[in-house]
């Protein structure tokens, strides 16, 4: 991994699980976890047609130095942007890939 390619601050969050007050849990709010270097990869981006309008899916992949915490349905910050981790994998001993789609409001 080179190091200078992580040029990206982002912070990934992980949803907080909340009392529903039957004994179970519900989903909660977005908590920090930690903010790491990231790099990001080339968008893949397609166009679908959704009830006669054009909608833009894109996915692109984070690079961060390895963490085995990380899962799917977390979320990247990064500056105004979000990302739903749909995806990840270790592509070596010091490289954790997250494959995500932005989250467009």
């Amino acid at each position: 991994m080179n190091p200078g390619k992580l040029d990206k601050r982002i912070t990934l969050q992980q949803r907080e699980k909340t009392d529903d007050g039957q004994g179970g849990r519900k989903p909660g709010e977005w908590v920090d976890v930690v903010s790491v270097w990231a790099e990001f990869r080339t968008p893949n981006v397609k166009e679908l047609a959704l009830t006669g309008s054009i909608v833009s899916d894109l996915v692109r992949q984070v690079i961060i130095r390895r963490r085995p915490d990380v899962c799917r349905g977390w979320r990247v910050l990064y500056g105004t942007r979000t990302f739903e981790v749909q995806h990840t994998f270790d592509y070596d001993k010091q490289t954790t890939v997250l494959v995500c789609r932005e989250v467009v409001k």
